[in-house]
């Protein structure tokens, strides 16, 4: 094998082992949400702190592509298992970077409405078929037209992951196409201060 063959290689080894990581971590999280006996830990987690985990572990998986990322610059503290939220928001960007064909711009956007905290992650790819966007949250099983080849990265069960997580949380998460192009992943969490009122 020429040098370029063997970078070529153990590139795609290295792609793959990244692939079956995170396949890894969607399934045991299943496992932890859809276990009746495993209840959900919340934790108040500082949401400044939990952006910066999530971009700097993004960009070990993807050096090469941008992030623009807002955050209110008022402190905001979350009730929430944050290793969780966190994959949530990590494997919906990265479905952007596996899917999003064209794509030039891919943002994170957080901002608090009415006591929730509304997180966006936009890009401008080439959106979602229409015939998918109701379905596209179910588990990955039941998606009759699923690909099976691993250059599809198995989109279906990590968006099933994330509505998992995000119901565990008391939350609600949706897709939209743009119209100007790409599309938009939108979920909510309670604000620390909002839950505690509640109390």
């Amino acid at each position: 094998l020429s040098e370029d063959q063997v970078v070529q290689l153990a590139d795609g080894i290295r792609e793959d082992a990244r692939w079956l990581m995170g396949m890894v971590e969607n399934i045991l999280s299943i496992t932890r949400i859809d276990n009746d006996g495993v209840k959900l830990v919340k934790t108040s987690t500082v949401l400044e702190e939990l952006i910066d985990s999530v971009l700097t572990q993004f960009k070990k998986r993807y050096p090469d592509q941008k992030v623009n990322a807002s955050i209110p610059e008022e402190f905001t503290s979350i009730p929430m298992d944050a290793v969780l939220i966190e994959q949530v928001i990590i494997n919906i960007l990265e479905n952007a970077v596996q899917h999003a064909q064209g794509m030039t711009e891919l943002s994170l956007t957080v901002h608090t409405e009415g006591g929730k905290v509304v997180f966006e992650i936009a890009d401008n790819g080439c959106g979602i078929p229409r015939e998918r966007l109701k379905s596209i949250f179910k588990d990955y099983f039941e998606i009759k037209d699923a690909p099976v080849d691993h250059n599809k990265k198995s989109m279906g069960i990590g968006l099933a992951v994330c509505a998992s997580i995000i119901k565990a949380h008391d939350g609600e998460i949706s897709v939209e196409n743009r119209e100007e192009g790409g599309c938009i992943f939108r979920f909510t969490l309670d604000e620390e201060d909002s839950l505690s009122e509640q109390l």
